[in-house]
């Protein structure tokens, strides 16, 4: 997640518009340079991988069309006048893919401290790694500079028995500011030395039908990935995807799982040498403290997020090429378009990321909610889905109506995503 704190006062330049972005002045080579600071060499690594990830998608989706016109992405590209810049890109209406965004964000300006405050809701401990008095009075700072660059990607194919799936990979950093709040200089600035950094993101999988296969394969791929930098990333970072994406009022998951991990760091103690450092996977009170099965600096971590970003051509783009000639009719449209509804309650209710944008005045509201499927449905107490349903005469009938309508392979399938959405599995 990069967003514009201060973009209430800012004007934009125009956006540019085109097919392709640019990235003939980027240069590949740098990634493993590590004389190169991680912020430019992460802003490279995420350019490269959104345009690679571009030219996959349009592939697969020009392969074998029926219109003698290849479908592309809208390309918008856009500035911001205190720093930063962006790369949103779009396909809809296509015949494999019915909606897919693939957003790159470098943000860079002051964070005030109503910000650092609500990053610090998500990042614990960060105000007392800050070091700083950030309010009241003898404050020492009004706001302290920060970086952030990221892709985010969403992609709902067609047809319905493909799935639909996410990624994010980003990088944060707080710095110290040149001068403290009274005009004097500041004796800890140091532009090579960051107050915090970390890493964030994750991937996970949507399927409207389960296959089994697809599930195993997705998992399969990002477990590997993960176990080549480190085999106690996996179960951690799986467990917290299936936490994270628990659409609470419904009692249900977004999909099924993948891998999600947040405060991706050194430990303060740490003075930037390799050490086992500790894992999350997001219990709430977790029995014992998760380490790392290797010691890790900087560049390990940078390493383990390629990993996971490079990941996920392989893991996502052959169930779609296996799925996107399959046979559908209304019936499987209905539920895709009443999952892809919870697809959207879990966007808007609890996803971290766009809940702060929509509260971030003058935000780039269309990239926020690019997530968002291009068709949704909700029902009133739907007899698989609804709420409740248990205790529902309405959902008894609706259920029973529905089951005398429809064949019984259509039911039973619905029941069979139903029941891993509200009971995830660990699928390797």
């Amino acid at each position: 997640m990069t967003i514009d704190c201060d973009s209430a006062k800012s004007k934009n330049d125009m956006t540019k518009v085109s097919n392709k972005p640019d990235i003939s002045n980027l240069d590949p080579s740098i990634l493993d340079d590590v004389s190169i600071p991680i912020r430019k060499r992460m802003e490279t690594y995420v350019k490269l991988l959104q345009r690679r990830l571009m030219d996959d998608v349009e592939a697969e989706e020009n392969s074998n069309r029926f219109s003698n016109e290849p479908k592309q992405f809208l390309v918008e590209t856009w500035t911001r006048k205190e720093g930063g810049e962006g790369i949103s890109c779009v396909l809809q209406d296509g015949e494999v893919f019915e909606k897919g965004g693939i957003n790159v964000s470098v943000v860079y300006g002051n964070l005030p401290p109503r910000a650092i405050r609500q990053m610090s809701a998500d990042h614990n401990g960060l105000i007392d790694r800050v070091g700083y008095k950030i309010e009241g009075p003898g404050a020492e700072v009004d706001s302290l500079p920060f970086f952030a660059t990221g892709i985010s990607v969403v992609i709902h194919p067609k047809n319905p028995k493909s799935p639909t799936s996410h990624f994010n990979y980003r990088y944060f950093e707080l710095m110290h500011p040149k001068t403290l709040k009274d005009g004097s200089p500041n004796p800890r600035y140091n532009e090579d030395e960051p107050v915090a950094w970390w890493f964030g993101g994750g991937a996970d999988l949507t399927p409207m039908y389960l296959y089994p296969e697809d599930a195993k394969h997705f998992h399969a791929v990002l477990k590997a990935a993960a176990d080549s930098q480190d085999v106690a990333f996996y179960p951690a970072w799986k467990k917290w995807c299936d936490s994270y994406f628990m659409i609470t009022h419904r009692g249900e998951s977004r999909g099924i799982g993948g891998v999600f991990f947040d405060d991706l760091s050194l430990p303060s103690w740490s003075n930037t040498k390799p050490t086992f450092i500790p894992l999350v996977d997001g219990s709430s009170h977790p029995q014992s403290q998760l380490v790392s099965t290797k010691q890790h600096d900087k560049e390990s971590l940078f390493r383990a997020v390629r990993a996971m970003g490079d990941a996920f051509i392989p893991a996502y783009l052959p169930l779609v090429s296996k799925h996107k000639y399959d046979v559908f009719d209304d019936l499987n449209v209905e539920w895709q378009q009443l999952r892809r509804g919870r697809y959207a309650e879990f966007n808007l209710v609890y996803d971290r990321g766009t809940k702060f944008g929509l509260m971030t005045p003058g935000a780039r509201i269309e990239s926020i909610l690019m997530s968002l499927p291009l068709k949704a449905r909700w029902e009133y107490m739907d007899g698989t889905t609804g709420t409740g349903r248990e205790h529902s005469a309405a959902a008894q009938l609706i259920d029973a109506e529905k089951k005398k309508q429809n064949p019984d392979s259509e039911m039973k399938a619905r029941e069979e995503i139903q029941q891993v959405l509200e009971n995830p599995v660990d699928w390797v």
